[in-house]
């Protein structure tokens, strides 16, 4: 009997597997909950719950999860992502499963088709040495750049965009902080700088015109992490993907006197 339950495990588990591709994952949303459940399962953890709730999402015998941390079980539920309710305990975990728009993703700034360097413009810059020319990912300082992107006024009005060749579905962005250069004879001079943005706000728009700031499910604006250290990558993913002409990154906080940074954004063809 013990030999059979095993098996009929590993096949279950060989079919979540299978049935949870790449196109299809879950919004995760701490501190709500459930209103009502149909079934539940025991003594899982919140990835396997969120793998089962993508299966039964694609089965039809579930359309969100609940999850509690503490107890270790997965809610299964046919509330809507409306239905949720909001609660102090950040032990419990709402889980939406969504299909993305992208099955295969890539870098719209400087991937497969790049943006042109007039594509890419600010609210402001230092100077012409801190322009958005040195803003791409993996930019490095040269003899006349200090190879990112330094806002010209320490507030948070500030902003970085990018207008790609067509309307683009939008899943990700990935940042770095400004280089440190170790050439004595490039613009920044050996030992500077240490500055980079920690926290940012992003926002869309399909006419470059008129924007919209990436929301919750309670319609809070979403703050993104940034960087820790000058020169990892740090990828920071949407609640859920936008379609997007343009795309602007708008800092919160930062190390430094102003914010500086090098991006690019995840995402893929409409």
């Amino acid at each position: 009997m013990s030999f059979i339950f095993l098996e009929i495990l590993v096949l279950s588990l060989i079919a979540t597997k299978a049935e949870s591709k790449d196109n299809f994952r879950a919004k995760v949303y701490t501190g709500k909950e459930v209103k009502t459940s149909n079934s539940s399962t025991l003594g899982v953890s919140l990835i396997q719950c969120q793998n089962m709730c993508i299966l039964a999402r694609r089965k039809g015998t579930s359309n969100i999860c609940g999850y509690d941390k503490v107890s270790k079980t997965c809610f299964y539920s046919f509330d809507t992502e409306y239905d949720v309710l909001s609660t102090s305990e950040v032990t419990k975990v709402v889980l939406i499963p969504v299909e993305d728009a992208c099955q295969s993703s890539e870098y719209l700034v400087n991937g497969m088709e790049p943006v042109s360097d007039d594509q890419i413009t600010a609210s402001s810059a230092l100077d012409e040495a801190h322009d958005t020319r040195g803003s791409r990912l993996d930019s490095v300082p040269t003899s006349s750049h200090v190879g990112a992107w330094v806002a010209g006024a320490p507030d948070t009005n500030q902003y970085i965009q990018v207008q790609f060749n067509c309307p683009k579905h939008v899943i990700g962005v990935a940042m770095q902080g400004r280089p440190i250069s170790t050439d004595p004879n490039s613009y920044v001079g050996v030992g500077c700088c240490y500055q980079r943005v920690t926290a940012y706000k992003l926002l869309y728009s399909g006419d470059c015109v008129n924007y919209l700031t990436i929301r919750d499910s309670s319609g809070s604006d979403v703050i993104l992490d940034g960087n820790t250290d000058q020169d990892k990558v740090v990828t920071s993913m949407l609640p859920s993907p936008v379609t997007a002409l343009c795309v602007r990154i708008n800092p919160v906080t930062w190390i430094g006197p102003n914010a500086s940074m090098r991006f690019d954004i995840l995402g893929c063809n409409e």
